[in-house]
């Protein structure tokens, strides 16, 4: 075996143990088939949630640190040059045409936390290669960070609660996201904010242009994917 494959070999089992630690056997199991699925199969799975916007309980913000607000284009921008963000650059117009809303958690001038919310339509890129459109008053969430430097706070879930609060003053009364099937830490933590599971979405190919498998209870809702989604202008 050549210096190449054995060092290849290693990496596999370090990355193999790293799951195991994080993630117990089950998951290093769900991770590994995963990793298959995408190398080897271009295949994509992720769980369609739901989350009607009434049964999230209405949050005040109990730490006088951070401020919490929808961030303009120019300042998304402004972070955007920061690579520990990893912000893609077509946000900045997504937000200045008004198809996304930015809502972030502020330390002084430092961004501790931000969600991102596109309206009407979802590019196929931001979707695992499958485009989506919903009704009018639903919004689809399409990032969601928090900086490493705070972590901790449990700043994510309070500035979603509060982007929902003023989401819904803008007429969007549900949220539809996709969050990869072993995403767990995600998906436990829509299931506390009282997301429902629609079922799971299969994508095959590039995520630019994919063949997709859809949850029936998506289209039931008013979603559609693929070819059937009608680019909305906002």
């Amino acid at each position: 075996m050549g210096t190449a494959a054995i060092r290849s070999s290693s990496n596999i089992v370090q990355r193999l143990a790293s799951f195991r630690e994080r993630f117990g056997i089950k998951g290093t199991i769900f991770k590994s088939l995963d990793a298959v699925l995408h190398k080897v199969l271009r295949t994509y799975v992720h769980r369609v949630v739901w989350l009607d916007l009434s049964a999230v309980a209405h949050v005040a913000p109990s730490d006088d640190s951070f401020t919490f607000r929808f961030l303009t284009a120019d300042e998304v921008a402004e972070f955007a040059k920061d690579p520990s963000y990893f912000i893609d650059p077509s946000l900045i117009e997504g937000v200045r045409s008004g198809r996304e809303v930015c809502f972030a958690a502020l330390a002084c001038h430092r961004l501790a936390a931000f969600g991102c919310y596109t309206l009407g339509f979802v590019e196929p890129r931001q979707a695992a290669g499958a485009a989506m459109s919903f009704p009018s008053d639903v919004a689809y969430m399409s990032y969601g960070f928090t900086h490493p430097d705070f972590r901790g706070f449990r700043l994510h879930g309070v500035a979603m609660a509060l982007a929902l609060q003023e989401l819904a003053k803008r007429g969007i009364t549900k949220l539809v996201s996709i969050v990869s099937w072993t995403n767990v830490a995600s998906l436990k933590s829509c299931e506390r904010l009282g997301y429902i599971n629609l079922g799971n979405m299969t994508t095959i190919g590039s995520h630019n242009h994919a063949i997709g498998f859809y949850p029936k209870a998506a289209k039931q809702l008013g979603v559609r994917f693929g070819r059937q989604a009608v680019k909305h202008e906002i």
